[in-house]
């Protein structure tokens, strides 16, 4: 597998193409993932490749430089920077200069090179908070203080086996230029201070919870140039009362006369004809521009408004990534599973797919219901913050024999009201889970049995 470097979940066409090339020679293994962290993923790659395939990427732009183990994975931002007509801020400026500070200018920068343990960055740009700052080691939240563009600061947040946390307020406020300096006094006092010991105890939390909120601020305010950080601003930018916007379909751009049209990639799986498609899209309808959602799915930019009709009857938006999904699967997210992931106990990508389907025909929903699948307790599909969440385990049948199952979450919300979900119902066997999600929709989420509806219409 190799894992990119795409600040703000940018790409192009040309980039798309040049991943659809490697991945086609390798066959049944050979895809890509659209990502949780807005990325790309590709898949099937055999060692010996591996030289040619750098010289490749870094000739449409690309680096999977320091993206993966104990390094500063990918800066999300929000997937409308520039384009959407309600946006705080365009946070891709400030997610390019992230990525170009923590690579080197992706020449490689050692300072950040073995960290304690994975570290996560976002920039907040809209009040739909789609780049799920509370999850982020580092979140930039949109302030203003006298008069100044920037951001208060949140640290902390993350997922792992043996505990998750939301970010917390680090009582700070920094200018919009100094936004690196901010990243790089807080990854210092990160990689200085951070426990290196046991590993299920690595992430930057324990480190805050060690000093405490105060003793960490005060670590990193000696790492800011001059020594000096702000208190936190009181004119927070980010509407609460704010309803979180459906980006899929066709919706009106900043720019008149454009619009952009959200597809829904089922589960985030690609393959190399269907991103041939994707890129051949882009350039003739667009800009041969992509982006790339936490959600795993795909935005097109800058499609002119008289080319819309065309677009919407192309056979991948009829027949694969549709504009308007299912409403159950319009909220759907699967890791990767143990098809590619030695961690992963459970398969997870077709399975979701398969339960979905399955409830999609029992029940009737009114309401999307963000689902999550992750293949092991490491949490890569975020089971923690979706409406249901199911986390791969091993489980005994009725007969008491080891199965496939899933621990199943509850409650998760995303947004200014986020909140981590708790567990409903444990080591629940594969084949019940489609049973578990019905009970959960019907007494939850205000569904109703398709046949109790047949009957009260007929």
């Amino acid at each position: 597998m190799v894992r990119l470097k795409l600040p703000n979940g940018v790409t192009t066409s040309a980039q798309t193409r040049y991943l659809a090339s490697v991945i086609k020679k390798y066959g049944k293994d050979g895809c890509a993932d659209v990502t949780t962290r807005q990325n790309w993923q590709i898949r099937g790659v055999v060692l010996s490749d591996v030289p040619d395939l750098m010289k490749g990427l870094a000739a449409v732009g690309l680096t999977s430089l320091q993206s993966g183990m104990d390094n500063v994975r990918n800066p999300v931002g929000n997937p409308l920077a520039g384009i959407d007509p309600d946006e705080i801020v365009d946070t891709r400026p400030y997610t390019n200069l992230l990525s170009q500070f923590i690579t080197g200018n992706f020449q490689g920068n050692l300072d950040f090179t073995n960290l304690p343990r994975k570290w996560n960055v976002c920039v907040v740009g809209t009040h739909d908070l789609y780049e799920h700052p509370h999850i982020n080691d580092l979140a930039y939240m949109p302030a203003t203080k006298n008069g100044r563009f920037g951001f208060n600061i949140l640290v902390g947040g993350f997922f792992s086996p043996k505990r998750c946390e939301e970010a917390i307020p680090l009582d700070a406020w920094v200018a919009g230029d100094d936004v690196v300096p901010l990243c790089k006094a807080v990854l210092e006092a990160y990689r200085d201070l951070g426990s290196r010991g046991n590993r299920q105890k690595t992430r930057m939390m324990w480190l805050i919870d060690e000093l405490g909120v105060e003793g960490f601020r005060s670590e990193v305010k000696k790492r800011m140039p001059y020594g000096e950080l702000e208190r936190a601003s009181s004119e927070e930018l980010v509407k609460e009362e704010w309803e979180r916007r459906d980006y899929f379909g066709v919706h009106p751009q900043k720019q008149e006369g454009l619009s952009y049209v959200g597809l829904h990639i089922p589960v985030g799986r690609l393959q190399a004809d269907e991103m041939d498609e994707l890129a051949r899209i882009a350039d003739e309808y667009g800009t041969g521009e992509l982006r790339i959602t936490v959600e795993q799915n795909i935005i097109v930019p800058n499609v002119d408004n008289a080319k819309l009709e065309a677009l919407l009857e192309e056979p991948l938006l009829k027949n694969r990534f549709s504009p308007e999904p299912p409403i159950l699967m319009k909220g759907l997210v699967a890791c990767t599973g143990n098809q590619f992931c030695g961690q992963a106990i459970i398969e997870t990508k077709a399975r979701a797919m398969k339960v979905t389907e399955e409830v999609q025909r029992l029940v009737s929903v009114t309401r999307p219901v963000r689902m999550h699948w992750t293949g092991c307790p490491n949490t890569c599909g975020q089971v923690q913050v979706a409406d249901i969440g199911f986390m791969g385990c091993m489980a005994r049948d009725e007969n008491g024999k080891p199965c496939e199952g899933v621990d199943v979450y509850v409650g998760g919300r995303i947004g200014s009201d986020s909140h981590l979900g708790e567990i409903y119902k444990k080591a629940v066997p594969a084949k019940d889970v489609t049973a578990v999600v019905v009970e959960i929709l019907i007494s939850q989420f205000g569904a109703v049995l398709r046949e109790r509806e047949d009957s009260e219409e007929a």
